[in-house]
């Protein structure tokens, strides 16, 4: 096997592994994905990447639990605002918001004061609306 072959191979392995090395590629894709001139992804770029990179079966890591769809909610979520091109500050926080979300589902790290980008500030609000509770998030 070529080098240059056996170089991807071995960091498609290590992708869903390794938090640093997927951040490093996930990051790196925002601009390799916009079109040129473009300073956002559009949003079916976007969404086309997300699904690469939070399931397994495409190398990535699974974002989708067996008690919250949290990539399908999040593309219906942006789907319902609009299909709204994504800026690069988005772009980087879906996926800190996509470790902290898996760490812990009921999201008691979330704080509104927080400097989220306001799209996860109201995707939040979305899913509390969705599980049927309001503000205050209790855990069940």
């Amino acid at each position: 096997m070529p080098k240059m072959q056996a170089h991807a191979k071995l960091l498609r392995e290590r992708i869903p592994r390794e938090p640093e090395t997927f951040r490093r590629v996930y990051r790196y894709a925002f601009p390799l994905s916009r079109m040129q001139g473009q300073r956002n992804l559009q949003f079916e770029i976007a969404t086309e990447q997300w699904r690469l990179f939070f399931t397994p079966d495409h190398g990535g890591v699974a974002w989708n639990t067996e008690t919250t769809p949290w990539l399908d909610w999040w593309i219906q979520f942006l789907e319902e605002r609009g299909k709204k091109p994504v800026n690069k500050d988005l772009w980087e926080q879906v996926e800190v918001f996509m470790r902290k979300s898996l760490e812990d589902e009921e999201m008691g790290w979330w704080s509104p004061d927080g400097a989220w980008p306001g799209a996860l500030d109201d995707f939040v609000a979305w899913v509390q609306a969705k599980r049927g509770k309001g503000s205050e998030m209790e855990v069940e």
